[in-house]
């Protein structure tokens, strides 16, 4: 969202950040909500005229939100504000999902924001989500250049931008707000300083003395410019203001220039005092996708630009590669920051850390896009510094699979770099060691492994962890997969060992052993089966059964039938990553089922519907698809293409699935079979092809896995924490390894940091629901987006990035571990708000030719005092102050450099290496 241009919101917002009533926050959210309900009644018609009806409050599992019906085509679905009021990060008043997909539009508040702003937040909010929605009907992807603000430059368009028409949005407030008689005369003195100020901040009046010619020339025509650009979407009461507030300061009213200037001192004031809270970064190299210039680069040069820069990274990786290996020939251990895993976290790479990524999942996905359009991916402009719009011709349609790779390539290459996967071990005097596998193209893995000594804390982010395996059992009771059954097992018999019972500890020596080699499930089942402690490791220590145990018996079945269908249908039975990163043949069945009809499944059955243009696909799942899947772009588009309607390839069938079940058929081959239910029919789902896309399950990362067995097998814990950053933002779970009176800490953050592993926060804890309750707070459905996914995770990396940063500079605030979610993520309950009624809403006045279709201009209603309303000057450095743009101050908003991190130069890399791709692009 475009930033609010008066710091003494901003201010306010920091002064709560600072210690004002926080122990009341979930009560102060509520009161915003109320705030919120009170005057979009008045803000909706302000800003979009007639085009549509009076909003409709509605509230929907304690959601608050507001139908907008379109008056000018009643076939057309109303558009769906969502409003809710969470914590954001330090300097965000406001943040906006546009899902023009599905026509829901969420609005999230800052909760520190006081309540007598949200009427002006809510009009700039909306002006400029329902400018993008405008366009975006039309097909037409969002006005690059901002006309509405300082300097004399104009685009070559003149046209407004979505951000300019939120802060026409303001203006259209700060004028009713102004002229609305039965307001307090204090506060419609302070809407038209506001109101007055806001003229300087977007260029719509000159700010040079009338004396300087020189420079007050071409700023009296831009400003011209910008007002006659900006007029017909005024309203009436905004151009009555603009016409006596536009001119130089000079030649406004006395008062209206004494409050002007005090205005400016005052911002000035305020904006040295918001950069020291929050802090400024430099810029040394522009983002990603862009070329030397600083340009996006053409849609027809992301293909061939991904390629290069594919071949540049493979080059460097070599390079790197081969420096290690000299150092450790000459018996010198590297010693290195290091970051295992890449991905969207990319956005927070620090150039100092050695990564090593196997350049995984969108690098090998089949698919044609993310599952996201521009429009829902819109703040990958702030978070990863890309043009999401840069690949599509419709800001509707799926961000492009080569863009996505471009972006992650050139972000991994701005530091060292290795192709391939890693590993965490103690070494021989405690130190923490990173073993590297090398990875060529083929995907073949390189015999000798590197190893280098780590410096500081590692951080993985290795992306989502492993699929469920069809029969494994989730809840509190639940075992999710075959290695938590072993942990739970051995875990009983180091209680029946610590018992002298005869037997545990050689059956728990073995049981690990088997793990650990990878032994068959149906072996291990076997061993506890026919052992005679099988009864006592279903016993709890009170002597009865428990059923967590119980299940690790059935779920190493499961697992046992799931290896024997592999093995009996290689190929043909898979589980959802591997159709996901293209290791399959969708042409090796002709009738695939997918085990879940989540995202996941519902991805999947796009890539073997595209692969294999005479396969048919059949979806089950327990339920209805999840409502999230009808906000996203991929979900329509494929069952309109293959569903019923279209191809007649895509299947859907309500069924609960357990085990899978195998049968040979009559060729002799085997196949999968799903018995469901059709009314009172049974009827039995046969297939030659299986995908299980169950969901996740929720075990250490394999990056920690054998550090972790290290650290056990010695005697040691290992124990987590959830990590937060001042603003209560998430940013990833810690790890702390305790062995031999020395401690080592591992941070997950990105994707993988959604699924908390069960052997360090146990299920009984809750702690994980907690943690889903807040990430869809955070980013509900209606977005078209999922918090583990490529946008959000960009988001979280830039934010622990910049925590980092802090906490290295000394702040010990700069990050907070945690045992549970903030207070502030508690969602409030019903609240009223007590700072007094809003007059009722009215329809502005404004001229026909508004882009909403703003009514017909009449006269002023009994409570409108059109004009002048000041009686007296605002104090200099008094609350209605109006400063710089400070929407989202130290956020880059276009092609600019992250949070926490210095830049390279740009330029090809240091002889001897590879040549840097970017030179040359967009020749």
């Amino acid at each position: 969202m475009d930033r609010l241009t008066d710091p003494r919101i901003l201010m306010a917002t920091l002064g709560r950040a600072v210690g004002q009533r926080r122990s009341s926050a979930p009560d102060h959210q509520g009161a915003l909500l109320a705030a919120a309900e009170r005057d979009m009644g008045l803000v909706a018609p302000l800003v979009l005229g007639d085009r549509f009806g009076s909003p409709l409050p509605g509230t929907e599992k304690g959601r608050r939100f507001f139908d907008l019906p379109d008056r000018r085509d009643s076939q057309v679905r109303s558009a769906r504000i969502w409003v809710d009021a969470i914590p954001l990060d330090t300097g965000t008043i406001a943040s906006t999902a546009t899902n023009t997909t599905s026509d829901h539009y969420v609005l999230r508040i800052s909760d520190r924001l006081p309540t007598e702003f949200v009427g002006r937040v809510l009009a700039h909010a909306v002006g400029e989500t329902f400018a993008i929605r405008e366009r975006a009907a039309a097909g037409l992807t969002p006005v690059r250049e901002d006309l509405l603000g300082r300097g004399t430059a104009l685009s070559a368009e003149a046209e407004l931008s979505a951000a300019d028409m939120g802060r026409i949005g303001e203006l259209n407030w700060l004028a009713e707000q102004g002229a609305t008689a039965r307001l307090p005369q204090e506060q419609r003195t302070s809407a038209r300083t506001d109101f007055s100020a806001l003229l300087d901040q977007y260029g719509m009046r000159p700010t040079a003395e009338v004396s300087d010619e020189r420079a007050f020339a071409p700023q009296n025509a831009a400003a011209r410019a910008r007002r006659l650009a900006a007029a017909e979407f005024l309203t009436d009461d905004a151009r009555l203001l603009l016409e006596p507030l536009g001119r130089p300061i000079e030649q406004l009213d006395p008062a209206d220039a004494a409050a002007l200037q005090a205005s400016r001192d005052a911002a000035m004031i305020a904006e040295r005092q918001v950069a020291a809270f929050i802090g400024r970064r430099d810029v040394t190299m522009p983002m990603p996708g862009y070329d030397q210039n600083g340009l996006p680069l053409a849609r027809d040069q992301l293909k061939p630009a991904a390629t290069q820069w594919d071949a540049y990274r493979e080059q460097l990786s070599d390079r790197v590669d081969r420096k290690l290996t000299d150092q450790l020939a000459a018996g010198e251990l590297p010693r290195r920051k290091v970051v295992i895993g890449g991905g969207a976290s990319l956005s927070g790479r620090d150039p100092e850390a050695l990564l090593i990524d196997g350049a995984g999942r969108w690098h090998l996905d089949p698919a044609v896009g993310i599952v996201q359009s521009a429009d829902q991916d819109r703040d990958l402009a702030q978070w990863m510094g890309v043009d999401p719009y840069q690949g599509v011709t419709d800001p509707r349609h799926r961000i492009p699979i080569h863009a996505v790779r471009l972006w992650e390539d050139q972000l991994a290459t701005q530091g060292d770099v290795i192709n391939g996967h890693a590993g965490l071990w103690l070494g021989k005097n405690g130190e923490l060691i990173a073993e590297i596998t090398r990875s060529g193209k083929d995907g073949v893995k390189n015999a000798a492994p590197l190893r280098v000594a780590c410096e500081g804390v590692p951080t993985v982010a290795t992306g989502l962890p492993p699929e469920l395996v069809p029969g494994n059992i989730r809840g509190e009771d639940g075992v999710e997969s075959r290695s938590e059954a072993v942990r739970l097992v051995g875990e009983r018999l180091a209680e029946l060992e610590g018992q002298n019972i005869a037997g545990a500890a050689e059956l728990r020596t073995w049981l690990t052993g088997a793990e650990r080699s990878g032994l068959d499930a149906g072996t291990v089942l076997a061993a506890l089966d026919g052992h005679p402690l099988k009864d006592a490791i279903q016993t709890g220590p009170d002597g009865k059964p428990t059923a967590r145990l119980q299940n690790c018996f059935s779920v190493l079945g499961a697992t046992q039938k799931w290896e024997q269908a592999r093995e009996d249908a290689p190929g043909r039975v898979l589980m959802g990553d591997e159709v996901a990163d293209g290791r399959f043949d969708a042409r090796d069945a002709q009738h695939w089922i997918i085990a879940g009809n989540g995202g996941t499944g519902v991805a999947n059955a796009e890539i073997i519907l595209r692969n294999n243009p005479t396969a048919h696909v059949t979806i089950v799942g327990s339920g209805k698809v999840p409502e999230a899947l009808k906000h996203q772009v991929q979900y329509g588009e494929m069952y309109k293409k293959f569903g019923e309607e279209g191809q007649g390839r895509l299947h859907t069938v309500q069924a609960r699935l357990g085990e899978i079940e195998t049968v040979r058929g009559e060729d002799g081959r085997t196949v999968v079979q799903v018995r469901h239910q059709d009314g009172e029919e049974t009827k039995t789902l046969v297939a030659d092809g299986y995908v299980a896309s169950l969901g996740r399950t929720n075990p250490l990362p394999a990056a920690v896995q054998q550090l972790a067995d290290q650290v056990r097998d010695g005697g040691g814990k290992v124990s987590g924490d959830l990590m937060f950053d001042k603003d209560d933002q998430y940013i990833g779970y810690g790890l702390t390894f305790a062995v031999d009176g020395r401690e080592h800490r591992v941070d997950v953050n990105g994707a993988a940091s959604w699924q908390l592993p069960r052997e360090v926060f146990p299920p009984e804890t809750g702690i994980q629901g907690q943690l889903f309750e807040m990430g869809g707070r955070a980013l509900p459905p209606e977005t078209g987006n999922a918090f583990p996914g490529f946008a959000p995770t960009a988001r979280q990396s830039v934010l622990r990035a910049r925590a980092v940063a802090e906490a290295e500079a000394g702040n010990a605030d700069a990050i907070q571990r945690r045992s549970t979610i903030p207070e502030r993520w508690r969602r409030p309950g019903p609240t009223t708000e007590t700072d007094g009624p809003t007059p009722a809403p009215r329809t502005p006045n404004a001229p026909e030719s508004h882009l909403w279709q703003l009514g017909t201009p009449g006269a002023d209603g009994p409570d409108r005092t059109p004009g002048n309303g000041h009686t007296k000057s605002p104090n200099p450095q008094g609350p209605s102050a109006p400063g710089s743009h400070l929407w989202q101050t130290g956020v880059p908003t276009t092609s600019v450099g992250r949070p926490g991190h210095s830049r390279p130069a740009p330029g090809p890399a240091p002889d001897p290496g590879p040549s840097n791709p970017q030179r040359g692009l967009g020749d």
